[in-house]
This record gives C-alpha cells, structure tokens and sequence, in this order.
C-alpha cells in the first residue's frame, strides 16, 4: 500500500505517528494469528504514510 493508496474508505483514529508525529492515522484489523489471540491493528498515518501495527 502506497502512502495514499486505499486511505480514504479506511476509518481514521486520533493517534501519534511514531514517524512523524501527526495525530491522524487510518487503520485496520486482522487476524494474523491464531482464532483464539486477538486481533492485530495495522495503523497508516495520513501525512507520511507510515505503517505500524499494536498486537490486541
């Protein structure tokens, strides 16, 4: 995913990028291990594009 690619039909968040310190980032949740751990959160900050992601 580019820096703007896809953003605009994701939910945005107020977060701070560990990037570059902006306060908007989109995000999304995915089940990238197994069905009895909780979900991952990928987050994309809206001014760098920077990805991160928080293990529920």
């Amino acid at each position: 995913m580019g820096k703007d690619e896809g953003l605009g039909e994701l939910p945005k968040t107020h977060i701070v990028c560990p990037n570059c310190e902006h306060g908007e980032a989109a995000w999304w949740m995915q089940q990238t291990r197994s069905a009895d751990e909780p979900p991952t959160l990928f987050y994309k900050c809206i001014k760098c594009g920077y990805g991160w992601r928080s293990y529920g």
